[in-house]
């Protein structure tokens, strides 16, 4: 049972973790920089937030909720930064609902479209919004019926027009088509902000990369630490987890729970070789597994591997963008 819970604990800490590199600071300070524009200036910027799944998104928004929470006052509610989920099927109705329940509209149900635009607008001045981050974009692209996309762009032109607060559209990669089906959000949303897997290519990416790995096996607490200074032992992470937190984290936490469950005092290679094959990849094994003594030392991109990507895209978007 001790075991259990210990492995619960770290699970929980390892998932609420809040990990700073260069990339994530300077994309979490462009948006609070919007925020204090918007609330020292009165000025609303706009800015879209692309990144490949698994890279830090939710764990920016998570930081921003933390720093900047809902609160009340004077008998409101109020609620600095406001952020939305994108429904999986965006339409209207939808948008304007999850909108109207994240601001606290018991009603949000009712009305009709412009009905519930307005209310929307009220809203954001009652609860003296600064910021609105629109979160999940590619579902405009993923899952959009024929007319949808530009439907409901048209609407969220329209709201963020009305509303003059500062706002972040914030998706995976394939989000920005969005922009290239209406002209008129484009042009409101020049400013991009990245955030994408680590490389190793540079010094400053590989120094960034270790710091993550470190960050991680400290906040596991084991009595002992595994080095993980070794060139090899980088190289090997690396080819694990793409260069992507998300998977950093799940390796770091299958790891753990071997080890604890071992009655080990560190992380060794046996750990992280198991720890990626049930935690990652199921088949990853002998020289397909990068903790392997015999592994191929080879991306692990290929299709039916862990890290292939294909992106789907609908024709009917496509037609609009031409």
């Amino acid at each position: 049972m001790r075991n259990r819970n210990l492995i619960f604990a770290t699970t929980a800490r390892l998932k609420d973790l809040i990990i700073h590199h260069p990339q994530f600071d300077i994309a979490y300070q462009r948006i609070i920089d919007a925020y204090e524009m918007k609330r020292l200036a009165d000025v609303a910027q706009n800015l879209i937030c692309v990144s490949e799944s698994g890279t830090g998104k939710s764990t920016l928004n998570a930081a921003l909720a933390r720093n900047f929470p809902a609160y009340d006052a004077d008998e409101r509610r109020i609620i600095p930064v406001l952020v939305v989920s994108t429904p999986p099927f965006p339409t209207i109705k939808n948008m304007a609902e999850e909108v109207l329940v994240k601001l606290g509209d018991p009603l949000f149900y009712k009305g009709s479209a412009v009905e519930k635009t307005n209310r929307i607008l009220t809203y954001l001045i009652k609860c003296d919004v600064k910021l609105v981050i629109f979160d999940e974009l590619q579902h405009f692209i993923d899952q959009g019926k024929h007319s949808s996309p530009l439907q409901v762009s048209d609407w969220l032109k329209t709201i963020i027009d009305k509303a003059n607060i500062a706002t972040v559209l914030m998706g995976l990669e394939r989000s920005e088509q969005i922009l290239q089906i209406n002209e008129q959000l484009r042009r409101r949303f020049s400013h991009r902000i990245d955030l994408k897997a680590f490389s190793l290519v540079s010094k400053e990416e590989y120094k960034s990369f270790l710091s993550v790995l470190c960050t991680l096996q400290d906040a596991l607490r084991l009595p002992a630490l595994m080095n993980l200074k070794n060139e090899t032992v980088i190289q090997r992470f690396h080819f694990a987890t793409n260069g992507i937190i998300d998977y950093m984290v799940k390796l770091f936490i299958g790891a753990y729970e071997i080890a604890i469950n071992n009655q080990l005092s560190s992380l060794n290679m046996e750990c992280l070789e198991e720890a990626f094959t049930q935690y990652i990849w199921n088949n990853a094994i002998g020289d397909l597994n990068p903790f392997n003594n015999k592994f191929k030392w080879m991306r692990l991109d290929k299709e039916g591997m862990p890290f292939h990507r294909f992106y789907f895209v609908r024709s009917s978007l496509n037609a609009h963008s031409r």
